[in-house]
């Protein structure tokens, strides 16, 4: 993402014209009983879960997690957006769990398996996919969500380019031979898809 990109997003925070209410997302939140099994094996196992949201925005979910448990870094293109979840961590008395770094989103890769549960919400980046399954560790989950056509119906001058195609997600897990845990109901009014799903094992 350009130094324009980043202008852009940081005049959408400071003008009040992004979405700023620093909430978890609610996907990820109907599925936590999954999030929570993880958390009790890694710490049966001695070890600290560790979670990283792309295109984080304001931190809702970074500092969720963290309070249930998780180390979590968030990364975001906007430093607006990642002063605001810093603020909020705080707050929340989570800064020790909580970690937030400006990125270019074109660019930036995270490390290869060094995260038991990777999400990305509203953000469509097809080029960055096979690196946020890199970075789950065997036996960790990934989460995505994003807007698919259908949206077109109600927002008819969104972009194509940044809408998935009907069922993309549940296919792109199913094509990586990983467990689909949940997926959400393509037949719905919803104008978008979620996915969680598990990396095998071995």
């Amino acid at each position: 993402m350009s130094a324009a990109d980043r202008t852009r997003w940081n005049q959408r925070y400071l003008a009040g014209d992004a979405p700023v209410e620093i909430k978890p997302n609610r996907w990820l939140m109907r599925h936590v009983d999954m999030l929570d099994s993880v958390v009790v094996a890694r710490r049966a196992a001695g070890q600290t879960p560790t979670a990283l949201d792309v295109a984080c925005g304001a931190g809702g979910t970074v500092i969720w997690l963290a309070q249930r448990g998780w180390l979590a870094t968030g990364v975001d293109v906007s430093d607006a957006a990642l002063a605001l979840a810093t603020h909020a961590a705080v707050a929340q008395g989570v800064t020790e769990r909580t970690c937030f770094l400006p990125v270019d989103l074109d660019e930036w890769r995270p490390p290869p398996e060094a995260f038991d549960c990777v999400t990305c919400f509203y953000f469509l980046s097809r080029p960055l996919w096979p690196w946020l399954r890199a970075a789950v560790r065997p036996g960790g989950l990934l989460a995505l969500q994003t807007h698919h056509a259908g949206v077109l119906k109600v927002r008819p001058d969104a972009n194509p380019a940044y809408l998935l195609e009907t069922g993309e997600l549940a296919a792109l897990i199913a094509g990586w031979g990983w467990s689909l845990l949940a997926v959400s109901d393509p037949d719905s009014a919803a104008t978008s898809e979620a996915v969680l799903a598990q990396r095998p094992f071995l």
